[in-house]
């Protein structure tokens, strides 16, 4: 015990020193790992995944709504919506950083497709968190419904040869054959999703952004329903519409997970890959599920089950 006042008189001083110096670096630091939110729009699903960012970060957020071009000058920009995100990848400086959220994965893929992109990704400057959900998980969800399932059907769109080959390799990875149609611009729907459907044991749409594709969707669902097949929808919104079950990710759950990447986040710390969503919830068309004579768990068992096969791949 003799000489411990003079030691903790030694070590006092130091660590009043230290601690000054890291009460002095706070807010510098949290002022520089604050994000710069674009949203490519002010309304509906964009204010709300706004009000939720703003709720799961550590401080306030300086935001602004898209207009002609990316403010620039941020160090750290969280582009929310496909338009803030290109914008923000053709005017992002040098050692900027950006995040992408509340797009589809077909989408980013195409905005990364030139060198800039592709350099930023390579560098870790640029990353994103998918709206939609990965196909596998799609998949595991399809074969929860129908066990002794063996094909999957889908119909791409021009110019989507990248998600035929995910969509072949997810299945093939399932033990599931895939069905993949393909759709122009001129051709009826109707012929081309007929013979696709009525082959499969279980239906796929994914999300494509071309006309053609959203004014098929009512021909999917009347299709589907017509030849008893069952449709697995990417959002809420298609199993109000018909689909008798929907898995998807909400603002919340999105808004959630990127800043978990923020919070966490030092000055310059190189950012994650680009992910799909970690959590989901499932919606159930019960009458759909009813005409289908299919007796379905609740949504949350549903989704209990889905999340264990998820992690397992199986």
């Amino acid at each position: 015990m003799n000489g411990t006042p003079a030691r903790m008189a030694r070590v006092r001083p130091w660590l009043q020193t230290t601690l000054l110096w890291l009460l002095l670096l706070m807010p510098v630091m949290a002022k520089a790992e604050s994000p710069f939110v674009l949203l490519s729009d002010s309304d509906g699903s964009y204010s709300e995944m706004l009000k939720a960012l703003t709720e799961h970060h550590n401080g306030l957020l300086e935001s602004e709504v898209l207009s002609v071009q990316a403010p620039s000058g941020h160090p750290f920009t969280l582009a929310v919506g496909s338009r803030a995100c290109e914008a923000t990848i053709a005017g992002i400086d040098s050692d900027d950083y950006a995040l992408c959220v509340f797009l589809p994965s077909q989408t980013f893929a195409d905005l990364t497709t030139g060198p800039k992109g592709q350099g930023l990704l390579a560098d870790k400057r640029l990353s994103a968190i998918y709206l939609d959900q990965p196909l596998t998980r799609q998949m595991l969800l399809a074969k929860m419904l129908k066990p002794r399932m063996q094909t999957i059907g889908t119909v791409l769109g021009p110019g989507s040869d990248r998600q035929a080959s995910y969509f072949a390799a997810a299945a093939s990875s399932l033990g599931l054959t895939p069905l993949i149609g393909r759709l122009q611009d001129s051709e009826n729907p109707v012929r081309e999703l007929t013979p696709i459907i009525e082959q499969s044991d279980v239906f796929l749409p994914l999300p494509d952004s071309s006309v053609f594709n959203r004014a098929s969707a009512k021909w999917i669902l009347y299709l589907t329903l017509r030849n008893r097949i069952p449709l697995i929808g990417f959002s809420a919104s298609y199993a109000y519409a018909g689909a008798v079950v929907s898995v998807h990710s909400n603002v919340e759950q999105i808004a959630k997970q990127a800043m978990e990447i923020v919070n966490h986040r030092g000055i310059k710390d190189p950012l994650p890959a680009p992910a799909y969503p970690d959590d989901f919830s499932i919606t159930i068309n019960e009458t759909a599920a009813r005409n289908l004579g299919l007796a379905l768990a609740p949504s949350d068992a549903l989704m209990i089950e889905l999340k264990r096969r998820d992690r397992v791949g199986q």
